[in-house]
């Protein structure tokens, strides 16, 4: 008498029910980490080029007030900015910092980005606070004083 051994059987169902652990485990590891992935992370790199771009916005806006600057007079220009970056509203500080002067702009949340406008803080020193809540606001200077 010949022994069979054909376990052909056994192994497709122990191989269908590897797969689809395995399956089943990724997609609850994608599902779970889904939000990050697809939408928090992506949320946070648009905000940064927002911001950046609003400091660049107000460094060349800034730029361009002291390339226009009379020796004795006022200048006053009007601005606007976006009312939210991403879905928070945010502030911009322009303080001086070290030798540059800096924009920075801080979103509700936390995050900031640093702008610097290179050499203009030693000869027209510019402080000032603004926020989105407002979108329209004005810059104004007189090298009178």
């Amino acid at each position: 008498m010949k022994m069979l051994k054909d376990e052909s059987g056994s192994s497709l169902l122990f191989e269908y029910i590897l797969f689809s652990l395995i399956c089943i485990g990724f997609f609850m590891v994608v599902s779970i980490n889904s939000n990050e992935i697809f939408i928090q992370r992506p949320n946070e790199v648009v905000m940064e080029d927002e911001m950046s771009d609003i400091g660049n916005m107000m460094s060349t806006l800034i730029t361009d007030i002291y390339l226009i600057l009379p020796d004795n007079g006022k200048i006053e220009t009007e601005y606007r900015i976006p009312e939210k970056v991403g879905k928070e509203t945010y502030i911009i500080n322009a303080d001086i910092a070290y030798t540059d002067q800096i924009i920075e702009v801080v979103s509700s949340s936390g995050k900031t980005v640093r702008v610097t406008i290179g050499g203009i803080a030693t000869t027209m020193p510019i402080n000032g606070t603004v926020s989105s809540s407002s979108t329209y606001h004005m810059i104004s200077y007189d090298s009178t004083r």
